[in-house]
């Protein structure tokens, strides 16, 4: 039966993925979103549900255990005899790589245990013989501008983070294909070590290697059809960059690959929707090499039998609101969010807006605006960062209500001001499509931005369109009706039957 990817829409990069009997979980990249690392359940590969969040406190992600700035990259989660291990990366200036545990993986997890400052992209690979060890991107201090080093290993002691010695995993800085290799991680299949890791960096040059090994050690020998997984070559595909991939056996003993990969929209060359979760087939060769999907690509929809009991629809699972700052400044109380009231998004972590994952390139995105402070401005937007963002707000003013419809694009501001005759609750409409975003007010249009100057490639980083609820202001604003849907594809964003 087929099934469809990506298997986890909207903000799902780097995902890592550990099999616990029937069950699986996987973690995936956050950045600055809180809470951060969501810990996602499946039991068929296919359908998955955010269950809870690895770091939820500035206990997790901070060295002197204070609320501050954080930028979580690159997890990998893996489990062992009732406890669940995650390490992950603090990218801000003066925090560095961390571990944290638990018994149950919705949480609450434990504090951090920090393990070292060198490089980025942490893994944990446990032998059959109880010893753990630990591998992550290195830096090259000796080299100008500290350029990337090789990927490195060392015994670690997962209880107190001691960590040994560090070996590089292969020589030089390079890596199987490429001179860019990171997102390492080890894992063991018959008497071989596979070490596979991302290469060609991020964007449409990404792609999957391997090698492998008698000793978790190395030296690992290539792959002989390097690289395992990549988009590179499919210059005109909607999936590209895909790669930063970890592998998993299901409990049939068949193995399947999580990786990260972006949707274009067709003819476009922008998205919108971040890095999300694609899930590929492994098949082994005679001689012990992993063929992923299909000769190392993936299609939207695949033809394969799944692990479990498939039932994979267009339902968007329940959202969880994020923030930027801790704790996320919203409560949700009979069905109403009620929204502590910040600065402008510009601001960084006092920003008076919470965020959930765009999920398609076509989605509506309402909410009834109840209750608003004098003096303040609320509504919806759309977020990447705090250089590229869009929203409508309505602006009380001593009783007097009007709208302000406003884009930022990397310090280029364009505002509108539009007088407002309503005086009880207020309906605001966001619609996404591929090429536009569209913004209503009591069903009445107050302002459009193209898509594309709200994309990754606008923003050049690793960012994905978040649908907002903002205030900004003192008090709290009260939004009802909260809702997002998914959107049938209008016939204008549609390929010829040829094309496909």
């Amino acid at each position: 039966m087929p099934y469809s990817n990506p298997v986890i829409t909207g903000h799902a990069p780097d995902p890592s993925i550990v099999r616990v009997d029937e069950d699986y979980y996987l973690a995936t990249s956050s950045f600055n979103k809180l809470p951060g690392i969501p810990i996602h359940h499946s039991r068929d590969l296919v359908n998955w549900t955010v269950i809870g969040y690895a770091v939820t406190r500035p206990a997790q992600y901070r060295r002197d255990g204070r609320d501050g700035p954080i930028e979580l990259f690159a997890p990998t989660l893996r489990y062992h005899d009732g406890t669940f291990f995650l390490v992950t990366t603090n990218a801000h200036p003066g925090q560095g790589n961390f571990l944290v545990t638990a018994t149950d993986p919705a949480g609450q997890w434990s504090d951090a245990i920090w393990l070292d400052q060198g490089g980025f992209d942490p893994s944990l690979f446990r032998d059959n013989d109880g010893r753990w060890y630990y591998s992550r991107r290195s830096f090259d201090p000796g080299s100008r501008n500290e350029a990337l080093g090789p990927i490195v290993t060392a015994r670690i002691d997962v209880q107190t983070g001691e960590l040994g010695d560090f070996e590089p995993a292969i020589s030089g800085a390079g890596g199987f294909v490429t001179n860019d290799i990171e997102g390492p991680h080890i894992f063991k299949r018959d008497q071989w070590y596979y070490l596979t890791a991302a290469e060609g960096s991020s964007w449409k040059g990404h792609m999957q290697t391997l090698g492998r090994s008698t000793s978790p050690w190395g030296p690992f020998e290539p792959c002989p059809h390097n690289p395992i997984m990549t988009h590179r070559d499919r210059v005109g595909h909607c999936i590209q960059s895909l790669g930063h991939a970890d592998f998993v056996e299901a409990a049939d003993g068949t193995w399947w690959v999580v990786a990260l990969g972006t949707r274009h929209a067709p003819l476009a060359q922008h998205h919108n929707i971040g890095r999300e979760t694609f899930l590929l087939p492994v098949t082994w060769t005679d001689d012990g090499w992993p063929v992923v999907g299909e000769a190392g690509t993936t299609e939207l929809q695949v033809n394969q039998d799944i692990p479990g009991t498939l039932d994979q629809d267009d339902v968007v699972d329940a959202e969880h609101w994020l923030g930027l700052k801790w704790p996320v400044p919203c409560t949700v109380a009979g069905g109403q969010v009620l929204l502590t009231g910040g600065s402008f998004p510009e601001a960084g972590r006092d920003a008076g807006l919470i965020l959930r994952p765009q999920r398609a390139d076509d989605q509506w995105f309402t909410a009834e605006l109840t209750q608003l402070p004098d003096g303040s401005l609320a509504g919806v937007g759309l977020y990447l960062d705090k250089r590229h963002f869009a929203y409508a707000v309505v602006e009380s003013v001593q009783g007097r209500r009007q709208v302000r419809f406003r884009v930022s694009l990397d310090g280029l501001d364009h505002e509108q001001i539009m007088p407002l005759d309503v005086a009880g609750n207020i309906a605001f409409g966001l619609e996404a499509r591929p090429d536009r975003y569209y913004f209503t007010v009591e069903g009445e249009p107050v302002g459009e931005v193209s898509a594309r100057l709200l994309s990754a490639e606008a923003a050049e980083w690793f960012v994905s369109a978040h649908l907002m609820l903002v205030h900004f202001g003192e008090g709290e604003a009260h939004f009802d009706r909260v809702e997002s849907k998914l959107l049938e594809p209008r016939e204008s964003a549609v390929l010829p039957a040829f094309l496909l």
